[in-house]
């Protein structure tokens, strides 16, 4: 039985079913979601890019998807170390 897990309102972490591709699930939510709400998905698939876009979702590729999560997380460690108590 696939799960989710929502790590905040818009950000949501899905574990598919037994014998469920992601890609398959990936594909399945874009087309029923991608053009009622803003839909971003990070693929560096390149079948999956055409997919997703051919369904009216943004597209991020991984290494991009990579670069924010890392450039974020650099921001919030400044932020936390330059604030005086």
């Amino acid at each position: 039985v696939g799960s989710e897990m929502c790590i905040r309102e818009d950000i949501h972490v899905v574990f598919t079913k037994t014998a469920e591709t992601a890609d398959h699930y990936i594909e399945k939510f874009a087309h029923e979601n991608g053009k009622k709400y803003n839909v971003t998905v990070a693929t560096s698939d390149g079948v999956e890019q055409v997919i997703i876009r051919g369904q009216g979702c943004l597209l991020i590729s991984a290494r991009e998807f990579e670069k924010e999560i890392a450039a974020m997380e650099e921001h919030l460690r400044e932020n936390y170390l330059n604030k005086t108590y």
